[in-house]
């Protein structure tokens, strides 16, 4: 940060600010940090007690920030300037509503960002794959030479990168229909939107309002702007009419001459072939989708796509998604912890051929798992359940005719029943249809608690 953004005629200077939340990925915290640095009088309010968050609470210090914790959260939030809730934090909560009946402008974290930022924005929404085609992406402009910072729920929250932009940057963030519905003015140079299915239901009250959390990535984009559907995904199509942008349609099923598609076993942008579809390294027809709008994007962004084939070919994913551990007694382990919706959960399935062993289960974001039930039945896949929704997705099961289902006490269980079912050639696949927080503190920890159960599995291995 340098003294300059302190400046006076800086907007942000003098200003009021009222920032909400200290954890989670650190959204908070970059907030905070960039406003202070740019002259704003900020207070920061977390409802947990200021004994468990000494280490947000130190990375604060010298900022100048005032935090405020437990009953004191939230004091003098009606007489702020601007209100930056943290994308964890409901926005009909009581101190907001009242701040909101006294006019305080209330936005989120990408809205700063996009106030402050000098370069273009590409942004990548969508019920999953959002972390995988945003890192592709990048990787896909850096290839061609382009400079991408890239982050959101990926890695850095887009306020801290946009702080440090240049003109001749592109920032490419993944976005959550949480930040979303708190923007005002954000306008992404490229909007990108994967798929939409039934997700988030406990903050959204009904998929239509999931639906119109989504839309607002459209609703500022000017026919200079570029937009990438997924022309087949129908809810996800739905919503082309929601934005004045250039529309670039994807799809694996139809010829899209105007956006990308496959064809002949070539991935296709704008016609043209760019990578055959067998140098894809991801698992998963989903993530051939995820690839072509990786294209799409970085071709409406300037991007030469000539190098892209060989950025695709070296690209092996994300941590938590469809990400190989390791190799056991011939058993492969996978951590799909990503996975936290029965559609998510689909699709890991119909990426493999391999009997399955599915871990599955935690708390439930959706009421039915009736079609995760059947497809668990097609791939004729074994059960291993645990967590909050244990008896829903067993039941749905046994009503599909799955015999093959097993109860664990934790994760720990649940890997040692895997192991112990396992025959060589199979996959056990964590891809738990539900979020993580009756267990974990969110889906990486999940993730990562698997990798280094696994990781104990192979060092008694090594050692028999």
């Amino acid at each position: 940060m340098t003294a300059s953004k302190a400046h006076k005629h800086e907007p942000f200077f003098g200003k009021n600010v009222h920032v909400i939340g200290l954890g989670g990925w650190g959204t908070g915290r970059a907030v905070a940090r960039v406003l202070a640095s740019r002259g704003a009088s900020v207070t920061v309010s977390d409802i947990k007690p200021a004994e468990q968050l000494t280490e947000e609470i130190a990375a604060l210090e010298g900022t100048g920030a005032v935090v405020l914790t437990g009953d004191d959260a939230y004091r003098g939030i009606e007489e702020s300037e601007l209100i930056v809730p943290s994308p964890g934090v409901p926005l009909d909560i009581p101190p907001l509503r009242r701040a909101g009946d006294r006019g305080v402008l209330l936005v989120s974290e990408i809205e700063v960002a996009f106030w402050i930022a000098p370069c273009p924005i590409a942004a990548v929404t969508g019920t999953k794959g959002k972390t995988t085609t945003t890192a592709l992406l990048g990787e896909i402009l850096r290839g061609a030479g382009k400079s991408a910072l890239v982050g959101g729920n990926i890695g850095l929250p887009l306020i801290a990168l946009a702080d440090r932009a240049r003109p001749d940057d592109i920032l490419v963030g993944e976005v959550s229909s949480f930040q979303l519905a708190a923007i005002r003015d954000f306008r992404p140079r490229v909007a990108v939107l994967l798929n939409l299915f039934p997700d988030h239901l406990d903050r959204h009250p009904t998929m239509r309002d999931y639906r119109e959390a989504k839309a607002k990535l459209f609703a500022n984009q000017t026919p200079e702007d570029a937009a990438v559907i997924n022309r087949d995904d129908r809810e996800a199509w739905s919503l082309h009419a929601h934005t004045r942008a250039r529309i670039m349609p994807y799809s694996l099923l139809e010829p899209q001459p105007d956006g990308a598609d496959l064809a002949e076993g070539w991935l296709r942008v704008m016609g043209n072939p760019v990578c055959p579809a067998s140098r894809v390294r991801l698992r998963g027809r989903h993530n051939l989708a995820n690839t072509l709008a990786a294209l799409a994007a970085a071709h409406a962004l300037g991007a030469s796509l000539h190098g892209a084939a060989d950025t695709i070919s070296r690209f092996q994913g994300i941590e938590h998604r469809l990400e190989v551990v390791g190799v056991v007694g011939g058993v492969t382990f996978v951590n799909d912890s990503q996975a936290t919706t029965p559609d998510a959960t689909f699709a890991a399935l119909s990426a493999f051929d391999e009997h399955i062993i599915l871990i599955a289960g935690g708390r439930p974001k959706v009421r039915d798992f009736r079609g995760l039930a059947e497809m668990v039945a097609r791939r004729k896949a074994s059960l291993i359940l645990l967590g909050e929704a244990a008896e829903q997705i067993a039941s749905a099961a046994r009503d599909a005719g799955v015999s093959d289902i097993a109860r664990a006490r934790d994760l720990r269980h649940a890997v040692q029943l895997a192991a112990q079912r396992g025959r060589p050639g199979d996959v056990v696949l964590l891809s738990p249809a539900c979020a993580s927080f009756d267990m974990f503190e969110n889906m990486a920890e999940r993730g990562r608690t698997f990798k280094h159960l696994i990781a104990e599995l192979a060092a008694q291995e090594r050692t028999q």
